[in-house]
């Protein structure tokens, strides 16, 4: 019964063994590939039996979770999860991944998946053998930047800065006491402390108390080197790569400290020592986040405030900002909700169309929208989605949450590459497709989004509670989930919920239950006796009530609803500056009106609603109404956009050059108007809220660059606007301006020189000192040739581009040819040169640097100053109009889109003009051989006397550099 061996590889490293055997119609066969020296010999006769026992072993683990709904998409995944939770363990520790990436890894989510799943044996074994890794000496050890890796690391060695007590080792059981380029040590303690949270052990605690209190030694000494309450990241999350604050205050690891001490102070209590250390710290965080990180306007924490500089505060926030905040229970119920929102609309969203199921607004998400793409800063992750699903589900948006939830499962598990995978990236990701197998951290968070977020499932040992919120959705009749600590059922009759929980917890825990109302309660029976509920006031979303009850194994609760729905939130609404925003609640009396983003002026309310006066500028914002519908009161979300009165709609889309629009009418009156460019004149009608005809302007009546177009109305009202359109055809008249006495280097120096002050004097991540690179290229480099720039310019010392625009520059090879600012130390912050006459526009050949960590961010300025003292700007902004020497931006209309048409560039080594359309076309997130200048533009008051141009970089990191300037005649 053996089979024929046809080929046996050399005993390597992965030895390939290749055999054949033959099949016989209708009969079973067996075969067994096992090494004799690890395994005695198996007969062939055995096999079967020993099949069957694999196959019970199989079914076994595939069966630990159940789960049961009204979505086929959705029962399928219990198997899958655990199967896949299994396969990422290995005694004594969780692995980095089931197929690629298997090695041991202490942080990330993968050992999530433990306690969800009713593994506690594992979480523990997990949490002890690390315990032993940490180091307890020296005390504290002195900051060393690593100069072989050009200072973006620190150096890794023992008794040196972060590698001191309180780190903990990457490989378990002290196996390898060595410094890795990873801060594990936050995700470990937060791993551990929901652990705490499903078991109570407080044996384990004891054992483990003086781990934790040295972690948040080591973590506050390393990263809140400044005492300011906010902490620095030190490559913590998943999405590490690339990721260097440069010692700055970040949010997520601000979060997950304030998490981390709140809970500590909790086990300070069952361990007999004082918590209000603990305590006090939590509140110093928490009010140091929203102080200096909490964006109001936008309704979001920022991703970080820079350390240096002009301490810049990077608005974009990522993902990871949005779900870690409120995971760590930072946010109040309020800035959840604005948070979610913030990803509703600033997070790039990819459509999903699954073959054969209707689209039912099925999408994935990008963990930001920075540019240029660089691995881990910018990519389509399930685990980020699938944690930000969660977020959604803390924030009491449990439709949202399963949309998102069930996109997920559909894109990695039925539409991806390995069905029932738990892809690592996923196959909608631009700039990698899918990769890995049941990656350990989207299978650890999986696990409890679904036991956390789906079902609700949520205890807490430690204060002797079991809190059960069930997030599935509202069109849902029943649903049922098992695992090997509680099984949950539900089914709904009419108006009747019937929940029933059978809890197998080794702990006594009270049970309280939340449950979305869906009219007014009638009774609520438990275990078949009437039970007392409660309104939950400050409910944010929808009517929550909740129902407390004594610790049993099981429970009935029964909830009959009575009467109307409670008011349900308007769509969102758009509205313009001054506008009047009126609000009635016919079924509801109105309690209060809260505008977090005061985007609302002259509030007026009535019993039944309010009215006022939109007072914000164009973006997205909610404002708060706290209901009382019959026993019920909740705070309903009111969600609406502020627009221009009228937008221009280019036909091409953002990114290209168009001539030909559409006039979007956001007013509440019809318009008829002209509009004006460069002298021509056309006509435009539209209704109210509606869109226009298509209407063409000329290209012969565009300059190439930025236009002025007006919209004039017959009572004289006038709404300017710009008009972007690099192929204009219209002739211009320049006049150069010579830079070359203002020259400060060459343009070839840029990533030659060492940046090497001012740089943070604590333990960090941070940019490569030549000024490219991140920390896991810490020795990237690229050369930058302008020797075609140089022959172009020829005898003249100009170059002349399309559409005559022209300018100085020095052919001679030594001579400088550009003008740089920086915030390093290397070049002036800003320089000024002066000008004289008037213009109406600009021309500007520019050349610089710039990184994803700048990305959505004013890098720099143009300032255009006037004879009487008033001025206007041109803000050089990554993406938009500030682009990296080494490389084109990468888009594709997603994750990757610009809001205006790519510019000119001037490839260097070879002095080739390139349009917006081949730049696409040709170079599309591609590094340019040589490096790239960008011909930019700006408009000028033509009216006035011109005194100067002031260039200044503003963010860190980046030099801005100015080759030069022409000025159009009139």
């Amino acid at each position: 019964a053996s089979p024929n061996i046809l080929f046996q590889s050399a005993a390597e490293k992965s030895p390939v063994l290749v055999g054949k055997m033959t099949i016989n119609k209708g009969g079973e066969q067996y075969f067994s590939i096992y090494n004799p020296r690890s395994k005695k010999s198996i007969i062939y006769n055995e096999l079967s039996a020993v099949f069957q026992q694999a196959q019970k072993a199989r079914e076994t683990i595939a069966n630990r979770i159940m789960v049961t709904t009204p979505d086929p998409y959705i029962n399928t995944i219990g198997g899958a999860l655990s199967i896949a939770s299994n396969a990422i363990w290995e005694a004594p520790s969780y692995l980095h991944g089931a197929v690629g990436w298997r090695m041991r890894l202490n942080g990330w989510r993968g050992p999530y998946t433990a306690d969800p799943l009713g593994w506690h044996d594992r979480a523990k074994t997990h949490f002890s053998a690390y315990a032993l890794s940490q180091y307890t000496s020296p005390e504290s050890g002195p900051i060393v930047p690593d100069s072989a890796m050009h200072f973006a690391r620190s150096w890794e060695k023992n008794n040196i800065g972060m590698f001191s007590s309180g780190y903990i080792s990457r490989l378990p059981n002290a196996e390898a006491m060595k410094p890795h380029h990873y801060d594990m040590n936050l995700i470990y303690i937060d791993g551990l402390l929901r652990h705490f949270d499903w078991t109570g052990d407080t044996a384990f605690i004891r054992k483990t108390w003086p781990v934790i209190k040295r972690h948040l030694d080591w973590e506050t000494r390393n990263f809140d080197a400044d005492k300011n309450h906010l902490y620095d990241a030190y490559a913590v999350i998943w999405a590490s790569d690339a990721l260097q604050y440069s010692g700055g205050d970040v949010a997520h690891t601000s979060a997950y400290n304030y998490f981390h001490f709140k809970k500590a102070a909790t086990l300070a209590v069952l361990m007999n020592e004082d918590p209000a250390p603990y305590q006090l710290q939590a509140k110093k965080i928490k009010e140091a986040m929203d102080r200096v990180l909490w964006l109001r306007k936008k309704g979001t924490y920022a991703e970080f405030k820079d350390l240096l500089g002009n301490k810049l505060v990077h608005d974009a926030a990522a993902l990871w900002t949005i779900y870690h905040s409120v995971d760590s229970e930072v946010p109040d119920k309020f800035q959840s909700y604005q948070m979610m929102r913030y990803v509703d609309h600033q997070i790039p969203h990819i459509p999903l169309r699954p073959k054969g199921l209707q689209d039912s607004g099925y999408y994935t998400i990008s963990t930001t929208n920075w540019m240029p793409y660089v691995w881990s800063l910018n990519n389509v992750v399930l685990a980020e989605s699938i944690h930000t699903a969660l977020a959604n589900w803390q924030a009491n948006r449990p439709d949202e949450a399963f949309k998102l939830f069930k996109s997920e499962v559909l894109q990695s598990m039925y539409m991806g590459g390995s069905p029932g995978n738990f892809v690592l990236i996923s196959a909608t990701d631009a700039a990698r497709g899918e990769s890995y197998r049941d990656f350990a951290d989207p299978v650890g968070i999986f696990s409890r989004a679904l036991v956390e977020g789906l079902f609700g499932i949520v205890p807490d040992a430690l204060e002797k509670k079991l809190l059960v919120r069930p997030g599935m959705p509202a069109a849902w009749e029943y649903a049922s989930f098992s695992s090997p600590d509680i099984s949950f059922d539900f089914k709904r009759a009419g108006r009747i919920d019937v929940y029933k929980l059978d809890t197998k917890f080794s702990g006594t825990m009270n049970l309280i239950f939340q449950a979305i109302a869906r009219g007014q309660v009638e009774a609520v029976l438990v275990n078949g006796r009437k039970t007392r509920w409660k309104n939950i006031a400050d409910a944010v979303g929808s009517p929550v009530i909740e129902i407390t009850v004594p610790s049993s194994q099981k429970y009935e609760i029964k909830i009959i609803w009575k009467g109307t729905q409670p008011v349900l939130p308007s769509p969102e609404v758009a509205y313009k500056q001054g506008q009047q925003l009126n609000k009635s609640f016919p079924t509801a009396s109105l309690l209060k009106v809260y505008d977090p983003q005061t985007a609302l002026k002259g509030l007026q309310t009535s019993i039944n609603g309010f009215s006022a006066t939109v007072n914000a500028a164009i973006g997205k914002y909610t404002v708060f109404v706290q209901l009382k519908q019959g026993e019920l009161i909740w705070w309903m979300p009111l969600c609406f956009s502020v627009v221009p009165p009228v937008e221009l709609i280019a036909e091409n889309g953002k990114e290209e050059n168009s001539n030909a629009f559409q006039l979007q009418n956001n007013t509440a009156t019809n318009i008829s108007a002209m509009v004006h460019v460069n002298g021509y004149s056309a006509p435009i009608q539209t209704a109210s809220g509606n869109i226009s005809s298509t209407f063409t302007i000329p290209l012969a009546a565009l300059i190439p660059g930025t236009n002025k177009l007006t919209i004039a109305y017959p009572d004289g009202k006038k709404i300017n606007s710009q008009l972007i359109n690099w192929k204009g055809e219209k002739q211009v008249m320049l006049e150069t301006v010579d830079l070359v006495p203002y020259f400060n280097d060459k343009v070839t120096q840029i990533f030659k020189n060492k940046y090497l002050s001012p740089r943070p004097a604590v333990t960090t991540l941070q940019l490569p000192w030549q000024g490219i690179g991140d920390w896991p290229h810490p020795l990237e480099t690229f050369d930058v040739s302008d020797s075609g720039l140089r022959k172009m310019a020829g005898d003249k010392n100009e170059i002349l581009l399309p559409k005559g625009i022209r300018f100085i520059t020095p052919s001679e090879k030594n001579k400088n040819n550009i003008l740089f600012t920086s915030q390093w130390d290397n070049y002036p912050k800003a320089a000024t040169i002066p000008l004289s006459g008037k213009t109406s526009h600009a021309y500007l050949l520019m050349a610089g640097s710039t990184n994803t960590m700048q990305s959505q961010l004013t890098n720099g300025e143009i300032i255009i100053e006037y004879a009487d003292g008033t001025a206007d700007t041109l803000a050089l902004r990554n993406p938009e109009n500030w682009w990296p020497i080494d490389q084109d931006y990468y888009t594709d209309g997603f994750a990757f889109a610009l809001q205006q048409p790519r510019p000119m560039r001037v490839h260097l080594k070879t002095g080739k003009i390139v349009s917006g359309e081949e730049s696409k076309a040709k170079y599309n997130g591609k590094k340019i051989d040589g490096g790239a200048a960008t011909v930019l533009d700006m408009l000028i008051d033509p009216s006035k006397e011109l005194k100067s141009l002031t260039l200044k970089t503003i963010a860190n990191d980046v030099v801005i550099g100015l080759m030069g300037i022409s000025l159009l005649k009139e």
